[in-house]
This record gives C-alpha cells, structure tokens and sequence, in this order.
C-alpha cells in the first residue's frame, strides 16, 4: 500500500503549485489583451517568453534534480516563482506593465518552471513507495493519475479565481499566487529524505545531459513518445495558447468569458483524469495516446468552423478531457521506462520536447493569427494532426508497448 502521508503532502504542494499555474494562464494573456492592448503577433511572443526559457534550462534542471535532492529544488523553484509575481505586484503599484515588462516576467516565470518542473515529477516515485520502499508499476500509475487530478483541479480553482479579474483587478490575485506557492514549497520541502553521493554528483551538468538524451535514444518507444509531445507542443499548446484568447475576444464577452473557457478546458481534464483514476490506464498506453491524437483533429476542425459561444465551451471540454487522457499516459510512460538515475534528465526530456516546442508554437500560432483568420490557424492544426497520427503510427514502437506488471526499489 502507497504511504499515504507522504502522498497526500506531494499532493498538496502539486495543487498548490496548479493552483498558482492557472491563475497564470488568464492573467497573463489577458493583461497583455486588455490592459496592454497587444496585438496578437505580440500576444505570441508574450505567451512564448514563458515557454522559451525551457528551451536553455530544462535540461539543465533535470540534471540538477538528479544531482541534489528533488524536493529541495522543487520548493526552491517555488520561492522563485513568488519572488517573479511578487515583482509584477511591486511594478503594478507604480504604473501600468508594456511589452518589456512583460516579457521579463514571462521569462522569469519561465526559467524558475524548467527548474520546477522535472523536480517536483520526479517526486512521483518517491510518493508512489510504499511502507518497505517498493513502488509497484500499478502504484506509479495511480500515482500518476492522482498528480494529474491535482494538477486539474488546483488549475480549476486558480482559473476560477482568475474570472474574477474585472471585479478584484490584478494584485490580490497577485497575493494569491505569492502565498499558495510559499506554502506549496513548504510541502515540498518536508519530502525531502537523505541522499547519499553518486557518482552523477562529480560530473559535470552538460556531461548528464548527455547521458540522459542518449539514455531516451536507445528507447524506441521513448524516441517516438518525445516525438509526439514536441509535435503536441508545437500544435496543440500552441494554437491553445494563442488561438482561444483571440476567439474569446472576438466573442466580445471579456475576461469572465475567456476564463470559462479555460475551465471548461480544465473541467474536461477533471472528468477525464477521474475516469481513469476509476478504470486504471491499461496496459497498451501507447495506443491510447495515438487515439488522442485522432480525437484532438476532430475537436480542432470543429472549432475551426466557428461554434457558438456555447458551443465553444462544450468543445473545450471534450479538448481538455482528450489532453488529460493523452498527458497520464505519457507521463506514465516515462516515469516507468525512466531508471532511477536518470529519471529526472529523462522527464526534462520529455517536458522539453512538449514545452519548449509548444513557445515556437506559440510564435507561429500568433504569426499566422495575424495575417489569417484564428479559425484557419485551427483547421490547418487540425490537419496536421492527422498526418501526425498516420506517421507515429506507421513506426509502431510506441503503438505496440505493453507495460508489464513490475516493482521498482
């Protein structure tokens, strides 16, 4: 059986952390819409200064969880994302944020996440073992699922709170963000257990990040995996992160709108993750993340030919509920092929492909927006993610894995 306590405080500090996320996801967006007045190109660019930062120090941040102690770093990189906000916060009071500012704080807020990032995952394990140091392939998965809900539901809540803007403005929800992210590094930091010396502890960082990306080439269904996620990133988060601000705009509806929009997106991701969490994730999570792939086409050209403002929220909801189902599994996959050593190089990998490929779509999803309709940028992504599906499918590592029942000290 899992040690619930140490369950239950990984799970805390993950909302908290969520919780503060998806605050994010509406203000910043909105500020530089609303407040700012950008442009969409430069929407673009201020939704990529979050995501590029990956690019540099993702792979640096894997390396270092494996170094030092993971929830250490992890409640490390939260104190630096409340310093981040508590900046904007201070420059607020003063005058209004313009394009430079806003780039310094996405950033910011970018390189304290790639940091954050493959720390608090690794945690997975670790919250994953039960009462003799053992964590099942059955217990990483549950473990994972119950990441994945807690993920949803603290963004739910911070974007539930975001909705608010019109009528609270930015700085107590500002506070907000400071406080739930302190208290999410105190929960990390009580994970914390001794580590004793490895020999990665005398190499030198670009020497494990090496060595992690050679470990994922020798796993062809991880190769094909990380394939998938900078295709999704690129796309997907792309479009997501661009495309629905500039439609919910458009809709003329204003923040309270786009806010429902994003739960509708996280409400989906709930429904899904609690389903699974119910019936498990199978045996052949490769499969199931290529089906999401078909489904998220679908969804993405049916957006394209202009649904109500209703409509919109529903579609969504059956988006988010795909791109939960598709984030478990993949996640899964990695933190069970991962070995010990290398696990957090191999899920900054991971996140690296997803995440940094996702800032250059951001770019290109902002760019086409500006010369082409939003809805063309949809249907196009639409069809890229058919060819996407036939190409994946057609190399069949990841199609064809089975995960078989196993113990991991």
């Amino acid at each position: 059986m899992i040690s619930g306590n140490r369950l239950k405080t990984f799970l805390l500090g993950y909302s908290g952390t969520s919780l503060a996320t998806g605050l994010q996801v509406i203000l910043l967006p909105w500020i530089a819409v609303t407040v700012v007045d950008l442009p969409a190109l430069h929407l673009g660019w201020v939704q990529a200064s979050v995501l590029l930062p990956n690019l540099l120090f993702l792979l640096f941040g894997g390396a270092l969880a494996d170094r030092r102690d993971a929830a250490a770093v992890a409640a490390l990189a939260c104190l630096g994302l409340a310093a981040c906000h508590g900046g904007l916060l201070l420059y607020f009071s003063y005058r209004i944020p313009d394009l430079p500012l806003l780039l310094l704080y996405g950033v910011s807020l970018g390189v304290c996440t790639a940091f954050l990032q493959p720390a608090r995952d690794n945690l997975v394990q670790r919250s994953a073992r039960d009462d003799g140091g053992r964590a099942s392939e059955s217990g990483v998965q549950r473990t994972v699922t119950w990441m994945m809900l807690a993920q949803y539901g603290g963004q739910a809540l911070g974007m539930l709170l975001a909705s608010r803007f019109d009528q609270w403005g930015l700085r107590p929800l500002l506070v907000i963000q400071m406080a739930v992210l302190a208290v999410a590094a105190a929960f990390f930091y009580s994970l914390r257990q001794p580590r004793l010396r490895h020999p990665t502890d005398r190499k030198l960082p670009l020497v494990l990040i090496r060595e992690g990306l050679a470990e994922a080439w020798r796993r062809p269904a991880l190769r094909e995996l990380v394939a998938l996620m900078a295709f999704n990133g690129f796309v997907h988060i792309g479009v997501f992160l661009v495309v629905l601000p500039l439609l919910a705009e458009e809709y003329g509806r204003g923040a309270s709108y786009y806010a429902t929009l994003q739960l509708g997106f996280v409400g989906g991701t709930v429904v899904a993750t609690a389903v699974m969490l119910h019936r498990g994730q199978g045996d052949r999570p490769g499969r199931g993340i290529l089906m999401c792939l078909i489904y998220s086409a679908a969804l993405l050209i049916a957006i394209s030919f202009g649904p109500t403002p209703f409509g919109l929220v529903l579609l969504c909801i059956c988006w988010g509920a795909v791109a939960a189902a598709s984030a478990a599994l993949g996640r899964a996959v990695v933190q069970l092929l991962a070995p010990d050593d290398y696990r957090s190089r191999l899920i900054s990998i991971y996140q690296l492909a997803l995440f940094g490929s996702a800032s250059l779509g951001a770019l290109a999803a902002g760019a086409l927006s500006e010369y082409a309709a939003p809805l063309t940028t949809l249907l196009w992504a639409g069809i890229a993610s058919l060819v996407a599906f036939v190409a994946v499918s057609a190399g069949g590592a990841l199609r064809d894995l089975q995960l078989v029942g196993r113990s991991q000290s």
